[in-house]
């Protein structure tokens, strides 16, 4: 089968959220569909480099430039024309030109759209077609609010969230199948061929290298506003006292947006290292993942990045929810100040109790959350879209 990958970024690695899942699924589809990939995406200013490392996925790739001027440019537009942001900002003729160009070039059989923003390209075209949204932009934004205390940002969410959700809903409709990560925001799309594939994780083989300080750490995209959120809040209220009654522990934050680094208080044992790319070594190195989420859409790929590298977590009930957490089963939640204290200190002394968490975050992985699992049901709906076309 021919399949044409329409994608809002380059999944060029899985180095953040979104690459990490286009770049599992499409390997999925490679080695359990063995279909021909073709590749139509937006590409930013220096990822030319990455071109290169696609080859081994796609028979073809197509690109189209896309700058952030022209991005911001279409979503002070969008405003006024009463269409959601994050689908008008996105508004390219040289895409659409392409799409139909490769879907007649290669002759596709199905064409999978990669999140909400690149929906206008493919929506109309008379052939099976799936869409990966995700998360639900919608729910992301209702959730936002009650945590979010910048005046723009909340500005933003509180005139664009009927758009999206309205816009999430028609879309739905459009598609033969409609994959999204969670349950929960499935639910509250709540039409079209819904499927839920959830993100996953490879449990990794990378031998820590401990240090005699007990370390907890974080890592995310510090752009991304919740986790820019829960590190700030950690950092205000939680490390502060961590930092006080034990002089033997320290702190690690890991991500890209190390420009935002500048506003976090001055703390005494923090490191903050910004992006790394060999992730999975240091995140096996620490003794415990904190991930102080507060809101969101979707699961944390973080607490399976933890578990994935045998890595106890303390994380928040907003983000155990979303990946079958249960406190002192495969992880610790904790969402007040005294709580994260109570409970990354229980960790540091109750080695066993890390040991546990850590097996049974393992066991989790692998129950719940496997990429093999998820490209295989990808894959089997794909199928069937042909399949019902065939009957037609």
């Amino acid at each position: 089968m021919n399949i044409l990958v329409v994608s809002p970024v380059l999944p060029y690695g899985p180095c953040d959220g979104d690459r990490i899942r286009i770049f599992n699924i499409v390997k999925q589809l490679k080695e359990r569909g063995k279909h021909r990939l073709f590749l139509v995406s937006f590409i930013k200013s220096g990822e030319e480099k990455h071109l290169a490392e696609l080859s081994g996925y796609y028979d073809a790739v197509e690109t189209v430039k896309i700058s952030k001027t022209e991005i911001y440019i279409n979503a002070f537009k969008s405003v006024f024309r009463l269409i959601p942001l994050n689908t008008g900002s996105y508004e390219n003729h040289e895409m659409e030109k392409a799409v139909k160009t490769a879907v007649e070039k290669y002759k596709i059989d199905h064409v999978f759209t990669y999140r909400l923003r690149c929906a206008q390209f493919t929506e109309k075209l008379d052939i099976p077609k799936s869409i990966d949204l995700v998360d639900s932009l919608g729910l992301y934004m209702e959730r936002s609010l009650k945590y979010e205390s910048n005046p723009l940002y909340r500005a933003y969410y509180a005139m664009d969230r009927g758009r999206v959700l309205k816009c999430e809903r028609k879309t739905a409709g459009k598609f033969n199948a409609v994959f999204i990560n969670s349950d929960e925001d499935g639910r509250y799309i709540g039409s079209g061929n819904i499927i839920t594939a959830p993100n996953g994780a490879d449990i990794k083989r990378v031998k820590p290298k401990k240090t005699g300080c007990f370390t907890v750490g974080f890592f995310g995209n510090i752009k991304y506003r919740p986790n820019f959120d829960g590190v700030m809040w950690f950092l205000k209220n939680v490390w502060k006292k961590l930092a006080n009654s034990d002089k033997n522990i320290k702190l690690v934050i890991a991500g890209a947006g190390g420009g935002k680094a500048g506003k976090f208080p001055p703390e005494s044992r923090v490191e903050v290292k910004g992006f790394v790319k060999e992730i999975d070594a240091l995140v096996a190195s620490w003794d415990a993942s904190v991930v102080p989420v507060r809101f969101g859409a979707g699961r944390q790929n973080k607490i399976m990045q933890s578990w994935a590298n045998m890595t106890p977590v303390v994380a928040t009930s907003f983000s155990a929810a979303g990946v079958c957490g249960r406190d002192g089963y495969n992880l610790l939640i904790a969402d007040s100040t005294e709580e994260f204290t109570e409970k990354v200190l229980r960790l540091k002394n109750d080695r066993a109790l890390g040991r546990r968490l850590k097996n049974n975050g393992t066991a989790t992985l692998k129950k719940y959350f496997d990429w093999k699992k998820t490209g295989g049901l990808i894959n089997t709906a794909i199928k069937k879209t042909i399949i019902q076309e065939e009957e037609k």
